[in-house]
């Protein structure tokens, strides 16, 4: 595992970045909670955690909850809407896998793919610990940046949206089979598995499929939509990629090569799109700048539906 050395950086801009992480973190836990409150405990709980044996207790209805599991006697009886509540079968696991190569670094209208993949992964974990389930993370690149290995708490929380804030990689490059070797190998019981990324990658189909057979695996694809084209500039414009810093040249005003741009841009979704047919795993876009809740909410509805 990987640890970041801050020998070199001078002790003031340490304590600064500190700071600026911790009232990042705040704003995140703010932001993600009442979301969750609001909207997502439900969802989550009626597609991650099955229906138990035996009854435990009823409260009151929620935005999200099934309807199927509503105690029309009490309702009755109360005036109120509640639903009935089941000791579990079993408590489940989840892992958080959050990219950090230098493409997540891109992004505009003030935020960036990683922290936008911060604020999401806050949201899934706010509502793991809501569920009663623990909650792990994995950070990588090219190589496993770092992990936490699953816990309850929201003290646990806090600190791994801390780390995905905070945490400085060393590695440039998106490596999914990498990481997606490690959660195979790191994680013996069958969980439930997001990867945060914006699969710039071009060769992860084969692990990303053995993942998901041993796992509840669930794709996240974060981007920018400023990134994914090439607009029209009337000439020859260099761009560096962030992950490998080669310089390439596109000639802007040329139709050709700004779809040569495009294709470029496109073979991560063009991956995850074989995944998906071949090993049904189905992924949740969510776009910096734009709402990403109601993806979440419909992906939860749809599976819900399936289930």
């Amino acid at each position: 595992m990987a640890t970041n050395a801050t020998k070199d950086i001078p002790q003031d801009q340490q304590d600064d970045d500190l700071l600026d992480v911790a009232a990042r973190v705040r704003q995140v836990e703010l932001i993600t909670r009442r979301l969750v409150n609001d909207t997502l405990a439900g969802q989550y709980h009626a597609v991650f955690k099955g229906r138990g044996m035996s009854f435990d207790s009823v409260r009151e209805y929620q935005p999200g909850d099934d309807v199927r599991t509503i105690d029309w006697n009490v309702s009755a009886r109360t005036g109120g809407v509640f639903v009935k509540q089941y000791v579990e079968e079993r408590e489940l696991t989840v892992l958080l896998a959050v990219d950090l190569s230098g493409s997540m670094g891109f992004g505009t209208k003030r935020r960036s793919k990683r922290d936008l993949a911060a604020e999401i992964a806050a949201v899934l974990a706010f509502s793991a610990l809501r569920n009663n389930d623990r909650v792990g993370l994995v950070l990588f690149s090219d190589h496993i940046e770092h992990y936490v290995p699953p816990k309850k708490g929201r003290a646990h929380v806090l600190r791994m949206i801390r780390d995905i804030l905070g945490t400085k990689p060393k590695g440039r490059q998106t490596r999914l089979d990498t990481a997606c070797d490690y959660l195979a190998k790191v994680v013996r019981k069958r969980s439930v598995v997001f990867v945060l990324s914006d699969f710039l990658d071009a060769d992860f189909e084969r692990s990303l499929g053995v993942l998901a057979r041993r796992h509840d695996l669930v794709p996240l694809l974060i981007g920018d939509r400023a990134e994914m084209t090439l607009p029209n500039l009337g000439g020859v414009v260099q761009i560096e990629d962030p992950e490998t810093g080669e310089l390439m040249l596109f000639d802007a005003g040329h139709a050709a090569s700004r779809q040569l741009y495009w294709q470029r841009q496109q073979v991560g979704r063009r991956r995850l799109e074989q995944a998906q047919r071949k090993h049904g795993v189905a992924p949740i876009e969510a776009w910096v700048g734009e709402d990403y809740l109601a993806g979440l909410v419909n992906y939860f509805l749809r599976r819900a539906a399936r289930q």
